[in-house]
């Protein structure tokens, strides 16, 4: 479906310049911080922080540095297959890119800068990894795309409800300090919040803690235990449950798994 080429990141890179080129691949960039000039085609425009800018392959693409001080930005390559882009056709067709400001820059932030890290890592199933991590990015920027037509007041609210998430998806969360956060009722909160991100915030949460095990049970030396209790499991039955339910398989597996390669690969050295 979709095939990772490259990740970079600029950070805040003095001289940056990017020379005309011509668009190969779909590429996408996230700005996180500063300013800079950017062309496509006879486009020219200023991105800023929290910009995405999706391309398709065919434009010509350059940039500058703005007159501001340096960027910081994520840009992902990758290639599509035939079903992809046609999934994908309704954005960005015609003109060759899409530019929108993302209303969940802190969520994209955190997943472009794990994408980064699996990228450079290079350690036994990376490739796995940063082929979740960039379809989740993918899909979650299309999404974005399509929510044009919810209501702003909808979007605040399941933005703050999102916001929330991120910042405590480690922690106990209740549906009641959801509904304090946004002063709403319990059905109208699972209402909106389904409407925008297509599941209750409790599956987003969970969604949340099982996209970071994943990291964590290929990237770090914790034990399961250790992975279920700091992300607020506290029950490993539960977190093996919900990783068998969101993965499709039990979190020994990907660890057996990790260290089966890591061992042949210390026979093979």
């Amino acid at each position: 479906m979709l095939r990772l080429e490259n990740v970079i990141y600029d950070d805040n890179i003095p001289n940056w310049r990017r020379s005309r080129i011509k668009s190969m691949r779909h590429v996408i960039i996230f700005v996180v911080q500063g300013t800079f000039q950017f062309q496509l085609d006879d486009f020219e425009t200023e991105l800023t922080k929290g910009d995405m800018l999706f391309v398709r392959p065919g434009p010509y693409r350059s940039g500058t540095n703005g007159p501001h001080p340096p960027h910081q930005k994520y840009v992902a390559h990758f290639q599509l297959d035939e079903p992809s882009k046609l999934l994908s056709s309704p954005h960005g067709c015609g003109k060759g890119y899409e530019l929108f400001k993302t209303n969940r820059a802190e969520y994209f932030r955190q997943r472009f800068h794990a994408l980064h890290q699996a990228w450079m890592d290079k350690s036994a199933y990376h490739e796995f990894v940063c082929h979740g991590l960039i379809s989740e990015i993918f899909g979650s920027m299309l999404q974005e795309l399509d929510r044009k037509n919810i209501s702003s007041y909808k979007m605040k609210i399941a933005r703050r409800v999102e916001n929330y998430i991120l910042q405590h998806y480690k922690e106990e969360i209740k549906l009641e300090q959801l509904c304090e956060l946004v002063q709403l009722s319990p059905n109208y909160v699972i209402r909106i919040f389904k409407e925008v991100f297509n599941q209750t915030p409790l599956g987003y949460m969970h969604q949340m803690r099982i996209s970071v095990a994943r990291d964590m049970l290929l990237q770090s030396d914790m034990t399961i235990q250790e992975i279920s209790n700091y992300l607020g499991f506290c029950d490993p039955t539960y977190f093996n449950r919900m990783f068998r339910k969101i993965t499709g398989n039990p979190p020994s597996l990907l660890r057996k798994e990790r260290k089966k390669a890591e061992a042949d690969n210390g026979r093979n050295g």
